[in-house]
């Protein structure tokens, strides 16, 4: 055992200087890992574990928090040295980042899906503005459609185990060369979720993509496709909010459409308003009184969370997208407005 242990911290720095010398070969993760050896890992994973009634992710990160917390009270106990839990500590981290990045993580270094469709995400305020005006347009055509009056904000009719049933049978995503199910589950560690202020997570190890349960429906829909998306092997947070709404636009069920609609404003009102405050709300204002009751639902759920270590949880998870190659770390969600402007003219 120590001799595995002594062997899995030694690969630590060589796992690190192993990625540096391979992350930049997008071309080569692309053909060899994402469209070849990841696909297999996937169907593999989904056999084990799609049909399970439980997370098996969920109780893996379960059972890895008593573990965090046994050590350290056999530690306050001097009951264990704290070398023994530094070398612990050293070889769980190996072993993970290992692990992580066969599984999934190389994920992070294929080509971008831009790229690939020729897209230039780059875009001018004008360009922005015509995007929000057209996202808006959409919106409130189907909030008119799937409500009775232009102030009452939609109720989506389906439980939440329907709307997972009804994104598996359709998770329309045409762009993409990986042709396989994704599948959703609910996290049993949803509550804690909601402290932590993240709506879904995709556990890198099973490949389960989890919703938090607490969410309201719209959000829970953008969610559910978004970490779906991850399951393709989408690593990119931009390229998943894309996919996101991608998938719900084409989606067949008006209310899905209008939770993928929905989103897309958020995200382009977001940057709108920071290159031009004025344009930003005379766009809103066009919007249908009932949907942004809908947007307040949503906020209104977020505050009832709010706690002071939630930010501490945020910038943790911003540094770890920057160490994946995401450099606006959690901003990165936001950087899928140059995708659907991209997608938005050349659909026109």
């Amino acid at each position: 055992m120590k001799k595995t242990k002594r062997i899995l911290i030694i690969l630590l720095p060589l796992q690190w200087l192993s990625l540096q010398l391979i992350k930049d070969n997008k071309k080569w993760i692309e053909l060899n890992y994402s469209q070849t050896i990841y696909p297999q890992l996937f169907k593999l994973k989904t056999f084990f574990f799609k049909n399970l009634p439980f997370s098996f992710g969920d109780i893996l990160y379960g059972m890895a928090i008593i573990y965090l917390v046994w050590s350290l009270i056999k530690l306050i106990k001097r009951k264990i040295k704290l070398t023994d839990i530094v070398t612990n500590l050293l070889t769980a981290a190996s072993l993970l980042t290992l692990l992580f990045y066969i599984n999934w993580g190389l994920n992070y270094y294929r080509i971008p899906i831009h790229e690939k469709l020729n897209y230039d995400i780059k875009y001018s305020e004008d360009e922005l503005e015509h995007t929000l005006a057209l996202m808006i347009e959409s919106t409130n055509q189907l909030h008119q459609n799937l409500s009775n009056e232009d102030s009452i904000p939609v109720q989506v009719l389906y439980s939440k185990d329907k709307i997972n049933h009804i994104l598996q049978e359709n998770f329309i995503f045409n762009l993409s060369d990986f042709k396989i199910q994704p599948f959703i589950k609910k996290s049993i560690w949803s509550t804690l979720l909601s402290y932590m202020g993240f709506a879904g997570y995709l556990n890198p190890f099973t490949l389960e993509a989890h919703v938090n349960s607490k969410v309201p429906k719209l959000n829970y829909i953008t969610t559910a496709s978004h970490e779906m998306a991850h399951q393709l092997g989408i690593a990119s947070e931009a390229e998943a909010n894309f996919v996101a709404f991608y998938t719900c636009s084409k989606h067949p069920d008006p209310f899905i459409q209008f939770a993928g609609y929905s989103f897309a404003i958020s995200y382009c009102y977001s940057e709108l308003y920071k290159v031009n405050p004025e344009n930003a709300k005379n766009q809103l204002s066009k919007l249908h009184s009932g949907v942004l009751k809908n947007f307040k639902n949503l906020s209104d759920f977020w505050i009832k969370f709010q706690n002071p270590i939630e930010p501490y949880l945020k910038k943790g998870y911003d540094s770890f997208l920057k160490v994946n190659g995401q450099a606006k770390g959690i901003q990165s969600y936001n950087a899928m407005v140059g995708m659907l402007i991209a997608y938005s003219l050349d659909d026109e």
